[in-house]
């Protein structure tokens, strides 16, 4: 086994030198929300989980000033419920329940929204990787 993580090492970064760009360390899935996670509504969240409570202040990619809003709740499992409101900070007046369902067994590979009311935006939610080998794009 050992034999084999230094040879997918080996091919790791022999694919970055021959595309021409710095090996980075692989992006790897964290083991709760805690971190930066973008959406699919464009903005960007900072989750901060304790335990089983979870909140995120999340702002739209225009700094926050179309829609800033945050949220509380509860992990169970892979599923998180809780409430949310935009902030005085954005342009957006509105609030409501989330449920969150989370995708990964040991990890958290990312979220999605399971139901929600108020008109909540966001649906999809991942962590960014700045890793050139398994994302050339960046």
């Amino acid at each position: 086994m050992k034999t084999l993580l230094i040879r997918a090492a080996t091919l790791t970064l022999s694919l970055a030198a021959l595309n021409g760009t710095p090996a980075q360390a692989l992006c790897a899935a964290p083991p709760d929300l805690n971190g930066t996670w973008r959406a699919n509504d464009g903005g960007t969240y900072h989750v901060r989980q304790i335990g089983t409570q979870v909140w995120w202040v999340g702002l739209s990619s225009d700094g926050g000033k179309s829609w800033t809003n945050v949220f509380h709740g509860t992990r169970s499992g892979n599923t998180v419920t809780g409430s949310w409101a935009d902030t005085p900070r954005g342009a957006a007046r509105s609030s409501g329940t989330l449920t969150l369902k989370l995708s990964g067994v040991n990890a958290v590979l990312g979220f999605k929204r399971a139901a929600a009311t108020g008109g909540f935006g966001g649906s999809t939610w991942f962590m960014p990787c700045d890793d050139t080998v398994l994302n050339p794009s960046n």
